[in-house]
């Protein structure tokens, strides 16, 4: 799986840079945020509780170019910082590359997109004891770093507060089709714009 990763963000690489080149009207934007992973789906304690949020900032960077007076393309790439959970033994972070669009009206804008959402984990090994329901079960540790990759969509919504700054809240939907699969997972960002140059 890992070495289908490279690929990927080589095509998004280039195509970024080709519409670098090509754009008419271009800004540059970098955003820093917090990631809500998997909103409800991981449990947090033994009693089952699930996740709503925790802090995990992310930063990203996105490429807006006009394609009508409206509509602006915007691929952006980011990445969250590495973090541990329960298990201090394990480090977890995300990269994200995403093909999107954007709809202006007055100050706010409509996002929507698609792309990739790859989870790095990192391990020493060994296994931890879990509680199943009725009693516990040991769980093999990855040993190795180990990549998954998902295919999203994203909507989103932002307002733009001036020509430098704005903010947006992004909604990344996991396995549409599988409705016992589907996930969410949100991010809340501001971003400063750098404009032409």
């Amino acid at each position: 799986m890992k070495k289908n990763i490279y690929p990927t963000f080589l095509f998004l690489l280039l195509f970024f840079l080709n519409s670098f080149k090509q754009a008419q009207a271009y800004d540059l934007g970098v955003s820093l945020g917090n990631l809500c992973e998997y909103v409800g789906k991981i449990q947090t304690d033994d009693k089952g509780s699930t996740n709503l949020c925790s802090f995990n900032p992310y930063l990203s960077t996105s490429f807006d170019y006009d394609v009508y007076p409206q509509l602006i393309l915007s691929p952006e790439i980011g990445f969250s910082f590495p973090k541990t959970g329960r298990d201090q033994k394990i480090s977890t972070m995300s990269f994200i590359a995403l093909g999107n669009a954007k709809y202006t009206f007055s100050m706010f804008h409509f996002l929507a997109g698609a792309g990739f959402f790859i989870n790095r984990i990192a391990g020493a090994g060994g296994t931890q004891d879990l509680n199943n329901g009725t009693g516990t079960v040991s769980f093999p540790m990855p040993e190795s770093t180990i990549y998954s990759r998902n295919f999203i969509l994203n909507l989103g919504l932002g307002a733009d507060f001036n020509k430098d700054w704005s903010a947006d809240v992004h909604t990344y939907i996991f396995n549409l089709l599988k409705s016992e699969d589907r996930a969410y997972s949100v991010a809340l960002n501001g971003t400063y714009h750098f404009g032409e140059f």
